[in-house]
């Protein structure tokens, strides 16, 4: 994980969760800095602030020989005060969360698993018979081990942040050990369905275990947390950029948007650094480096003394600078986020539809129609996923796939290696035509079927066009079968 203040502050939320919710009493050793590190995959300098801030705060004593060990002294009520608030802060949240984890992530553990190496499975079976593993960071561990085949780092961030919100802080409770400790032929079982290749055995376990978690923490809401909800909880939220420079690429994109959509037409000046600014309530130099990223894009074209001019979409590609480190990243992040909805459209869409039963359907159909006469097939894979995302009945989904989404306008400067408009719709107009079908027949499943074969034929453009670019890395990511689930 990549160290930033964000990380230092969800690493500190972590410990003083653990403090407060009596895993360690007072007087009690910590892990070292260096295993805090490992444990929770985030930098040894990462961990080392959390500590220091828990120090400062008075919550642990922290010495070069001794090492780190709880300060505070909390008896059983005050513990349980703790746990109460905490976790009636976030019911909302957690409950959601917990429902949203299948269908946004367990294809991506079985495609991971099924493309796994034999030294990954290896490392498997080492976790599974190392003793004394501590709980639930075993668990975060088999986690980044199935998910490696996939060479994504976005979707690592994102089981990472999901994992600490959820999980971590539910199993810092000692009675809910229980339900890690009984799945502990989990791991050997799912080594057994990898070595023999049984691949509809092995997506049965994996939905059974993501199944079993989220019915424990909504059994632990029931029986346990008595406290009632507060006026504002607190949600879970992710964004897809690392935190230390997401202002830039956010404003970046919001520009890009409006760009997309004509606010500014091909042809116009935007306003200037200054009143771009002060507009969005931004530093000069934020706004400056997001119109150079746009620059790289292609989307815009500065001329001293005459502006920042709006250039074609048709000019995008010709006028990109691909050689950029920074606009390259942003296109991987692209790619990256292709291949989760790639891994997750298809129980999502499946998940969505079924909820929500014909009205949504017929809904999805008319738009469907629509879109399809204003002949832009180019924009079908984010038209159709930004709908389904705005009814899925979890925040979650919601919240995950909006930011997905965004990383679809990157794509902007690829734009000119897809041809002629003529081309394109020509491409898009048989998967338009299979989803309006298959909607029109409430055909569900088939619908979900044609919508990851749609996402995965765009995730092979992208990385073929990025790979021709010489993007560094581009071609590293997996790009699963079609029918994956």
């Amino acid at each position: 994980m990549e160290n930033s203040t964000e990380l230092r502050q969800v690493a500190y939320s972590v410990l003083l969760t653990q403090i407060q919710f009596g895993a360690y009493h007072c007087q009690d050793k910590l892990p070292t800095i260096e295993e805090t590190s490992t444990q929770l995959c985030v930098s040894v300098d990462t961990a080392r602030a959390a500590y220091l801030k828990l120090k400062e705060e008075g919550y642990i004593t922290l010495t070069k020989n001794i090492g780190a060990s709880v300060k505070v002294n909390y008896d059983a009520k005050k513990t349980e005060d703790f746990i109460q608030t905490f976790f009636s802060m976030r019911k909302t949240a957690m409950t959601d969360l917990a429902n949203s984890m299948q269908p946004l992530l367990s294809n991506a553990q079985w495609v991971g698993l099924k493309n796994a190496r034999p030294e990954t499975l290896a490392a498997l079976e080492r976790l599974f018979r190392k003793e004394n593993a501590v709980a639930p960071y075993a668990m975060l561990e088999h986690l980044n081990l199935k998910y490696s085949s996939l060479g994504n780092s976005l979707l690592m961030r994102f089981v990472w942040q999901a994992f600490m919100f959820l999980y971590d802080p539910f199993f810092a409770i000692k009675d809910n050990l229980q339900y890690f400790d009984s799945s502990a032929g989990y791991l050997p079982h799912i080594l057994s369905l990898c070595q023999s290749k049984d691949w509809p055995g092995l997506r049965t376990a994996l939905d059974a275990s993501v199944e079993r978690l989220s019915l424990a923490i909504s059994h632990f809401y029931e029986s346990r947390i008595t406290m009632p909800l507060p006026e504002k909880e607190i949600p879970f939220t992710w964004s897809s950029y690392k935190k230390s420079r997401q202002l830039c690429y956010s404003f970046a994109m919001e520009l890009l948007i409006s760009i997309s959509h004509g606010v500014y037409p091909a042809g116009s000046l935007l306003p200037s650094q200054k009143e771009l600014a002060e507009q969005k309530g931004v530093s000069l130099s934020t706004a400056r480096r997001a119109l150079e990223l746009l620059g790289s894009v292609g989307a815009i074209k500065s001329a001293r003394y005459v502006g920042t001019k709006v250039l074609p979409l048709h000019q995008a590609t010709e006028n990109s600078d691909f050689t950029n480190p920074v606009f390259q990243r942003r296109l991987l992040d692209m790619e990256e986020s292709l291949q989760m909805l790639a891994l997750s459209c298809k129980d999502v869409s499946l998940f969505i539809l079924s909820s929500s039963g014909p009205y949504l359907a017929g809904t999805l159909s008319r738009q469907l129609k629509g879109h399809m006469q204003r002949q832009r097939g180019e924009t079908l894979s984010h038209f159709v996923l930004d709908l389904l995302a705005k009814a899925a009945p979890c925040q979650a989904i919601r919240t995950v796939y909006s930011e997905l989404l965004l990383q679809f306008f990157w794509a902007y400067a690829l734009r000119g290696m897809k041809g002629s408009q003529n081309h394109i719709n020509a491409i898009y107009a048989p998967y338009s035509d299979a989803l309006i079908e298959s909607l029109e027949k409430m055909d569900f499943s088939g619908f979900s079927a044609v919508l990851e074969e749609l996402i995965i034929y765009e995730l092979c453009c992208t990385v073929s066009f990025l790979s021709q670019l010489g993007i560094p890395g581009a071609d590293s990511i997996l790009i699963p079968d079609k029918s994956t689930s």
